[in-house]
């Protein structure tokens, strides 16, 4: 095992690479079950592989390099051992929430707008909308003024994707990192968790 630890520290992603760059590659974590977990770094994830702790499922593009071996980042792992998950804690309704349920992208024009992005009702408060989670999204400032007061079918715009209440808390998580350079994780996510293409 040491030895397998001591190897791992050698590894790079290239001549320029820092073990912050592996990190900053997400990898999807499943149980044993193929159940989705949680998202960790390919760091983090190279090493469950290499000590036989979790299989490769799917791999991305990228490539790891020691002295002795190449190796491929994965992209999905799967556990060798079932977790035992942890009961399921309410997840605040907020917008920060809101945000990485829909992966800080604009659910009516698909534009990734980070921290800047806004909240709306789908229905508007005036007209009978509710704060919930089933009927308010993250928004570009710039959709948010067209579609103003009024329901998305009326200006001509239409949802991306329906907005639900996330399972979990490390559902949420999930969601945050979904997007369309995880085209892999599309079948071990649930269909709501499915970025906009």
């Amino acid at each position: 095992m040491l030895n397998k630890a001591n190897e791992m520290d050698r590894f790079t992603l290239g001549p320029y690479s820092t073990s912050r760059s592996m990190d900053s590659a997400k990898v999807l974590v499943l149980n044993q079950t193929f159940e989705p977990l949680q998202v960790c770094g390919a760091r983090r994830a190279v090493v469950l592989v290499f000590l036989g702790k979790a299989e490769r499922v799917e791999d991305s593009t990228r490539v790891i390099r020691s002295p002795s071996m190449t190796f491929l980042v994965p992209s999905v792992i799967r556990l060798q051992r079932y977790i035992r998950k942890p009961a399921k804690p309410t997840i605040a309704f907020n917008k920060k929430n809101i945000l990485k349920r829909d992966a800080h992208t604009c659910q009516y024009c698909g534009r990734n707008g980070g921290e800047r992005m806004t909240i709306d009702h789908v229905i508007p408060k005036s007209l009978g909308g509710r704060t919930v989670w089933e009927n308010v999204v993250s928004a570009c400032r710039g959709c948010n003024l067209k579609k103003g007061n009024k329901r998305p079918w009326e200006v001509g715009m239409r949802l991306l994707r329906k907005p639900t209440k996330p399972h979990s808390s490390s559902y949420l998580g999930m969601l945050a990192h979904t997007s369309p350079h995880h085209e892999s994780w599309r079948k071990y996510l649930p269909l709501e968790a499915e970025a906009p293409r």
